[in-house]
């Protein structure tokens, strides 16, 4: 064992390129590996904050190594050093990368709006044409984006004005209205449809100052009262109401076209390999439903597949006339 380089904030960028193209050669010496993606740009902006570099690395099938602290989970996911930088890696099989990109996955690979991905070693040409053709920003990724974030925007408001009138927190009902308006700035950033990689606030207030001025800058200058912090939530509730619909819009169309009561189960199953979860499916019908837009109904569901009782579950129906 060899000492370590000492980190030096100061010459980042240039710590981190080394230990990169160091680390790559290791990787071109093991014909296991098969490609590898960086996640995160070594944008000079971003040199302040950045200690480690985040991997994909693309193995071949079949010589996936596992660690009991893998538990059950299908991803691995690894540290590793180079130059005494520290590399985040996940692990992905080749077929379970295909399978991301084609969007057969759980873990569906999209173009993301928050960090810059960039295949830096490749020696399997389809990984290289699926890389490309997948981290181009799609409109299905800027909808799924949207109806996540917004999803995240009803919860936090909900809960924020629960905390506020009910509990009369001031200090976690702030936290929770800050929730909802960095889940607005995320919107508002996935509108703008440009990757970008800093806090997305800063971007959001230049993309819509007078909406920021209302739900933050003026939030977070001023003393925090009852009166100011539910003010700011007004705003963020009419964001919702002008809003929603138009981000909700792939669950509605979904209802619609299968033109019945749908469980909530079966909803979720739908867009189960699209990284939209159960949770933010209930928070997109939970709002319909209270909107007057969708009926919420309920369906029996058996709990196991012995089970001879029934429960029910949540079930939703939309006429779009």
């Amino acid at each position: 064992m060899s000492p370590l380089p000492v980190f030096d904030p100061s010459e980042s960028s240039q710590q981190l390129g080394k230990a990169l193209a160091s680390f790559i050669e290791r990787l071109e010496e093991d014909r296991n590996i098969l490609a590898a993606v960086r996640v995160g740009s070594f944008d000079e902006g971003l040199m302040w904050w950045k200690e480690s570099i985040g991997l994909w690395i693309i193995e071949a099938d079949g010589v996936s190594r596992r660690l009991k602290s893998d538990g059950d989970d299908v991803r691995t996911h690894r540290t590793f050093v180079e130059n005494g930088i520290n590399f985040h890696a996940e692990i992905i099989p080749r077929s379970r990368f295909r399978h991301m990109v084609e969007g057969s996955s759980r873990t569906a690979f999209s173009a993301s709006f928050f960090a810059k991905r960039d295949l830096v070693y490749c020696d399997d040409p389809s990984i290289g044409k699926w890389f490309d053709a997948a981290n181009t920003i799609a409109t299905r990724d800027q909808e799924k984006e949207r109806l996540i974030a917004m999803t995240r925007i009803i919860r936090s408001a909900r809960y924020t004005r629960k905390r506020i009138e009910r509990k009369n927190d001031l200090e976690l009902g702030f936290e929770s209205l800050m929730w909802a308006v960095h889940s607005v700035a995320s919107v508002e950033v996935i509108n703008d449809g440009a990757v970008w990689e800093h806090a997305a606030i800063y971007r959001a207030i230049e993309l819509q100052p007078k909406l920021f001025k209302q739900i933050y800058t003026d939030v977070i200058s001023k003393k925090r009262t009852k009166k100011s912090l539910l003010s700011a939530l007004e705003q963020v509730d009419h964001y919702v109401e002008d809003n929603a619909l138009k981000h909700l819009r792939p669950i509605l169309k979904f209802l619609e076209k299968e033109n019945r009561t749908v469980p909530l189960s079966h909803i979720s199953e739908h867009f189960a390999h699209s990284q939209i979860y159960p949770g933010h499916i209930e928070t997109a019908c939970e709002w319909l439903e209270r909107a007057g837009i969708v009926e919420k109904l309920a369906m029996p569901f058996r709990i196991t597949k012995k089970s001879r009782t029934d429960v029910e579950e949540p079930a939703y129906f939309y006429d779009p006339d």
